[in-house]
C-alpha cells in the first residue's frame, strides 16, 4: 500500500494543470488505493451532491468525496465493468460520465482540459481491459480443445472406454 508521500509524488508527476483541491481526499488514498495501485489520472468533480477527486489508477477509477465535517464516501469502477465514458465540456465546466454495469455516473464541473485527458486514458484502458478478457477467454477455449482431443486420442487407442470418455469430456465442457 502506497504512502501519503508516495501518492503526493505521483500526483506530482501527474502535470495536473490546475491545483487540486482535494487535499482531504488526497490524505485518504492510502486507505483507499490496492496494493500495487499506482495513479495515473486524477481530476476534481462534483458527483452525486459532493465534491471530491475521481482517480484513475493502473487497475480502477474511484471516486472520492472526503465530506465536509466528517465521513468518507468512495465508490469504485473496476475497467472491466465500464462498458464506456463519456466527456463534455462546457462553459461551467466538463462532465465526465462513467457507464458500469448498468450504472450511469456524472462526475460534473470538471476542469474543460482535463476532461478529455481523462476521458481518453480511461477508454484506452477499457480497450486493454478487453483485449486482455479476450485474449484469456480465447486461451481457456484453446486448452478445453486441447484436452478434448486428447481425450479422443486416448478413446482412439482403447485407453479410454466409451464411458471414460463422456464422463471426462463432461467434466472438461462444465455440464
Amino acid at each position: 500500500m502506497a504512502t501519503l508521500d508516495e501518492i503526493k509524488k505521483q500526483i506530482k508527476n501527474l502535470s495536473i494543470g490546475s491545483k487540486l483541491l482535494g487535499i482531504k481526499e488526497i490524505k485518504a488514498l492510502p486507505d483507499i488505493l490496492w496494493e500495487d495501485e499506482k495513479l495515473e489520472k486524477i481530476v476534481q468533480g462534483f458527483y452525486e451532491n459532493g465534491n471530491g477527486i475521481l482517480i484513475a489508477t493502473n487497475r480502477r477509477l474511484v471516486f472520492v468525496d472526503k465530506g465536509m465535517i466528517y465521513g468518507i464516501k468512495v465508490e469504485d469502477f473496476p475497467y472491466d465493468k465500464i462498458s464506456s465514458i463519456q466527456y463534455q465540456t462546457g462553459i461551467l465546466g466538463g462532465k465526465i460520465t462513467i457507464f458500469a454495469s448498468g450504472n450511469k455516473a456524472e462526475i460534473k464541473r470538471v476542469v474543460n482540459a482535463q476532461a478529455k485527458n481523462f476521458g481518453d486514458y480511461v477508454r484506452a484502458m477499457i480497450s486493454k481491459t478487453q483485449d486482455h478478457l479476450s485474449n484469456t477467454s480465447q486461451h481457456a477455449e484453446d486448452d478445453m480443445t486441447i484436452q478434448l482431443e486428447k481425450l479422443a486420442i486416448l478413446k482412439q487407442k482403447g485407453i479410454l472406454t466409451e464411458e471414460e470418455f463422456n464422463a471426462k469430456k463432461k467434466l472438461i465442457l462444465g455440464l
